[in-house]
């Protein structure tokens, strides 16, 4: 007796319906895609609003390479294009925590640890400013980062003291960040002084990065002897460990200052900066 055989279009028809169903399954039951996979921030290393709205941001806009410091978002596209632009004000001011902090203080692993950037006055001649950053790719947040600066005057020269803190994530490679001098005036406001440095590479083995050290101070490369108004800014950017991408951390103020024309010279008016 000659045993059935279903004709080969029916057979080719169910294997395809089979085929169909396990696909449709399978389907279901995966879980998003890499792409839209994200790695959050972890909340250990900056608590504050604006850093959370800008990493918030980062993730809705997946670009290529990005930084957060504090409420400020800096983006770098496929072609290398950088913009930056703020995503949520975010400055507090802490001098009631700092003042009279003398001048080897250092609790800068406590201060501001939850905000996003933070600035205090020492003195009327002595400022800083804190902001806790973070930084990553399309798929989340790679590592996170506090750029200190301590602006101490000099008579009619302001100087500053740098600190880098690794918080976590690959080593942080830095590339060149600079100490600007900048004269308030209308529309683009004018150079009084550009004085790039370069920070030593930050990891859990070696977690902080003093420039030009603990104690010293970089020096303006030009007397403020005018009667206007001044500010500082402070940037750069940096590599992480793994990764053929370039990070740029936004600008941050220690605050504005005035009288450099008349003795003792230059003092701060405004800390921490108000935009």
């Amino acid at each position: 007796m000659q045993s059935y055989r279903p004709p080969l279009r029916a057979t080719l028809a169910r294997v395809a319906a089979v085929v169909l169903l396990v696909t449709a399954g399978l389907a279901a039951a995966s879980p998003a895609s890499a792409a839209d996979e994200w790695t959050e921030l972890d909340s250990t290393y900056g608590g504050g609003v604006g850093l959370a709205a800008c990493v918030a941001q980062a993730e809705n806009e997946r670009p290529t390479s990005w930084t957060c410091l504090g409420g400020e978002l800096t983006t770098a596209d496929a072609s290398g294009q950088v913009t930056s632009r703020t995503i949520a004000e975010d400055f507090a001011d802490t001098t009631a925590d700092g003042g009279g902090v003398g001048v080897l203080a250092d609790d800068y692993d406590s201060w501001c640890e939850s905000g996003s950037v933070c600035g205090r006055r020492i003195s009327d001649y002595i400022a800083e400013v804190k902001g806790n950053g973070a930084y990553g790719n399309s798929q989340g947040v790679i590592g996170a980062f506090d750029f200190i600066v301590r602006q101490a005057f000099n008579g009619q020269r302001p100087r500053w003291r740098n600190l880098l803190i690794w918080d976590y994530g690959p080593t942080i490679i830095p590339q060149e960040f600079t100490n600007n001098c900048r004269i308030n005036q209308t529309g683009t406001d004018g150079y009084c002084g550009q004085n790039p440095f370069y920070f030593g590479n930050v990891s859990s083995a070696s977690w902080r990065s003093w420039r030009p050290s603990e104690t010293g101070y970089y020096s303006n490369s030009s007397l403020t002897s005018g009667s206007g108004r001044y500010h500082d800014d402070h940037y750069g950017s940096f590599m992480a460990s793994g990764y053929s991408l370039i990070f740029y951390a936004s600008t941050i103020h220690t605050g504005r200052w005035d009288r450099c024309n008349a003795s003792p010279y230059c003092r701060s008016y405004q800390v921490p900066w108000s935009p």
